[in-house]
């Protein structure tokens, strides 16, 4: 299956030169692999309640082409196009009404069984091999990141607005989180060309997460609780008057 959705940039999706923000891009990528996999009847709420299992993203890997802005329309076609045993690979193409990729994206899933928090095999959790298309957008793979450590640049809290549906930090948030070290002259000057993130655990209401960053092939960022790694991200940059 290929789900496909016609939308336009909204208000609440802008950031401040009026085009598609960072996180609207990947609220729009998130909802999407949500809505497909809503569609196939193997989404979240129905691995919860059928199969006792979570799906969970594993990683995200954004790629911007041109940012389409304020009002402008688009198309969003998602499908899976790979999987293994364990694993899902989802991908998001956004296009322009001419037909241009305006965006591309690949999210990677997993499951995870709720009594005993093991990965559990996607036949398992109601996905079938059918489901899936020969059909793998080139440039999207995902990269091995540096275990170097980096700098410390911010510290947050973990608040209830924070939270998503199973009481866990939403994923968009953690990309909120490292956006909000940078400063206003930051975004004047650079438009982005990619994000690419790793979660590896999970963190919830009340906990302290510091903030590090690296500076390698752009900005490689780590979110650690208590010294321990729970999210990566690698975002990329040009400036903005290659834009």
């Amino acid at each position: 299956m290929i789900r496909e959705k016609r939308s336009y940039v909204a208000g609440d999706m802008c950031d401040s030169k009026l085009k598609l923000s960072i996180l609207a891009a990947d609220g729009i990528v998130e909802n999407a692999v949500t809505e497909l996999m809503g569609d196939l009847g193997i989404d979240g709420i129905v691995a919860m309640e059928r199969y006792k299992a979570m799906w969970l993203i594993v990683k995200n890997n954004i790629r911007f082409v041109r940012r389409p802005a304020w009002r402008e329309e688009f198309t969003v076609r998602c499908y899976i196009s790979k999987h293994t045993a364990v694993k899902l690979n989802i991908d998001t193409i956004v296009e322009a009404n001419d037909g241009v990729v305006l965006i591309k994206a690949r999210t990677e899933l997993a499951a995870v069984d709720l009594e005993n928090g093991k990965i559990r095999k996607a036949d398992t959790v109601g996905f079938t091999e059918d489901m899936a298309h020969d059909i793998v957008t080139e440039g999207l793979e995902f990269s091995r990141f540096s275990k170097t450590e980096g700098v410390s640049v911010d510290t947050v809290t973990v608040r209830s607005t924070s939270l998503d549906y199973c009481y866990h930090t939403n994923n968009i948030e953690y990309v909120r989180f490292m956006l909000n070290t940078y400063d206003s002259e930051f975004f004047k000057a650079h438009d982005p060309e990619g994000l690419e993130i790793h979660y590896l655990s999970q963190s919830f209401e009340g906990e302290k997460l510091d903030i590090e960053q690296l500076k390698e092939d752009g900005d490689l960022f780590r979110i650690r609780r208590d010294g321990s790694e729970i999210t990566s991200c690698r975002l990329s940059w040009h400036d903005a008057e290659k834009a």
